[in-house]
């Protein structure tokens, strides 16, 4: 009777240290790669036990237990549309354009997809009528959000979908030094030359304002002509904008020092780069599994991704594109939309498993846009790549990859097939990329706690511990005039100052002869 009693009341522990909680996570961003960070977000929540709310662009079409899925794509996309009409966001329309992250439009649009989605009636409901035990926030240029958990006095936890970056870290902690951290939207990555330096530290210093005297004002005004309203009729108190922005508990990222670098991060920052990767790849589809089967000479995939598809070439690319590499021995599957004829090498595909296909062991190369996404999954299998950076972070993925030895980035050109085929054939005939995609993929497997487990781990921590306090950066207390230690520069200035005023008079007077007095 006394076992059974134990067992009883142990169980009973048990559950009550695992309840369940009730969490919101946002990421409405309307990219399909931004979809499946969200989307993995929440299975590993719901695998832990906990109800999940995900406000997103992608709902799923079939039900799931415990989720809820908030749909906002009836804003972003018509947004997108409306943002898009000159069809810009196309690979022919980008040559030589530079990076469209670097554009007025793209914090603008940022801006604006936040603001829709929060003054959308569905989502004012949600936040009147909902309770969350944690919000979960992708970071994504914007802040507009973090009145929700505001509302609720429940800890914000951001999520980075990059490489860790200021804009992002500055949230959380002090901005990184531009030495060594390289703006998301550089075309290059680091160790930086003179000039490199010169060009970070222009930028940090030029966003920094724009945000703080452009972007700011302009969030600050939609929060408090949204959140008062609602805080009132809660009978909460509203803190301000800036409190709430920089009142994140936990920030997780999405990457790890294999992929991009190793740079100092606050205590309450963690790498889950791999997290939506799953333990066992789904089954190739039969027309798919036969053609990589059956390629004696291996396979080279090409995808430029789901946002920016190859069919976006014109046609003279697609044209150059065919014909080199319809030369190589190699089986070529291409995910392209349209339908096109093709040599006997080639097979063009509407849609792939990516992570089947690169599981594949007669995969030999993966040809890339380089989005983050596609080089965890190359990294996760050991696969060695040839990227075509065509916007945002693409540019310092690659160049870290390139800088690493696991592949070549060529540059977005007209002609650019002739640097491809070259780039190719290196990587295919040169063993040292293989074996170093091999060698970085070890590295990546060998954490302490798988990624999907370190959310859900992170996540009842933060509420357990009521926000993590402990684990918060001082530098969040410290102002930038502070930061800089300005107050401190100006305490030399004033001491250097006085010094040679003093000495300046001392000098003076010991050089300086009396005046002897005339005599009578």
């Amino acid at each position: 009777m006394a076992n059974k009693i134990t067992t009883g009341l142990l169980l009973l522990t048990l559950l009550a240290s695992n309840e369940a909680l009730k969490i919101l996570i946002s990421f409405p961003m309307i990219t399909k790669s931004h979809g499946i960070l969200g989307h993995a977000v929440a299975d590993r929540l719901l695998e832990a036990g906990h109800q999940v709310t995900h406000i997103t662009t992608f709902p799923r079409e079939k039900p799931t237990p415990n989720l809820t899925d908030f749909s906002v794509a009836h804003v972003t996309l018509k947004l997108l549309e409306e943002m898009n009409q000159d069809d810009i966001m196309t690979m022919k329309n980008m040559i030589g354009q530079g990076n469209f992250g670097d554009s007025f439009m793209f914090p603008f649009f940022a801006f604006l997809m936040h603001k829709k989605i929060l003054e959308d009636p569905a989502t004012l409901k949600l936040i009147n009528e909902e309770k969350f035990d944690v919000v979960i926030l992708e970071y994504f240029f914007s802040e507009l959000l973090t009145g929700i958990p505001a509302l609720m006095g429940v800890p914000l936890i951001w999520f980075c979908s990059t490489e860790p970056h200021w804009q992002a870290l500055r949230l959380i902690d002090s901005i990184p030094n531009p030495a060594y951290n390289v703006d998301v939207f550089a075309t290059y990555g680091a160790p930086l030359d003179f000039w490199q330096r010169v060009d970070q530290m222009w930028r940090t210093v030029t966003k920094f304002t724009k945000i703080n005297f452009g972007l700011v004002p302009m969030e600050w005004w939609t929060y408090n002509s949204v959140y008062p309203e609602i805080a009132a009729k809660k009978g909460v108190t509203l803190p301000s904008y800036s409190e709430a922005a920089y009142n994140g508990s936990f920030m997780f990222i999405n990457s790890h020092p294999s992929l991009g670098g190793a740079i100092p991060l606050p205590q309450n920052a963690f790498n889950i780069a791999g997290y939506h990767v799953a333990d066992k790849p789904k089954p190739l589809p039969k027309d798919l599994q036969t053609i990589m089967d059956e390629a004696k000479d291996g396979v080279i995939y090409f995808s430029l991704g789901s946002f920016m598809s190859s069919d976006g070439m014109t046609d003279e690319m697609k044209a150059s594109f065919i014909n080199m590499l319809s030369k190589f021995k190699e089986t070529i599957i291409w995910k392209f939309d349209s339908e096109m004829e093709a040599p006997a090498n080639i097979h063009f595909v509407k849609w792939a498993p990516q992570q089947s296909v690169l599981a594949h062991p007669n995969l030999k190369l993966f040809i890339t846009h380089g989005g983050q996404l596609s080089l965890i999954e190359a990294m996760h299998y050991g696969v060695p790549l040839v990227g075509i950076p065509l916007f945002a972070d693409q540019y310092i993925n690659m160049a870290a990859v390139e800088r690493k030895g696991a592949g070549i980035k060529v540059s977005l050109a007209e002609d650019m097939a002739i640097d491809m085929e070259v780039a190719i054939r290196k990587v295919l005939t040169d063993d040292s990329y293989r074996i170093r995609a091999k060698e970085l993929s070890e590295i990546y497997h060998d954490r302490p706690m798988k990624p999907g487990k370190a959310i859900s781990h992170w996540v009842e921590y933060v509420v357990k511990t009521r926000g993590a306090p402990h684990l918060r950066s001082p530098a969040l207390s410290v102002n930038t005039f502070q930061r800089l230690h300005l107050d401190v520069l100006a305490l030399f200035a004033l001491v250097i100052v006085v010094v040679c005023k003093f000495v300046k008079f001392v000098r003076k007077s010991l050089t300086s002869t009396p005046k002897k007095s005339k005599t009578q």
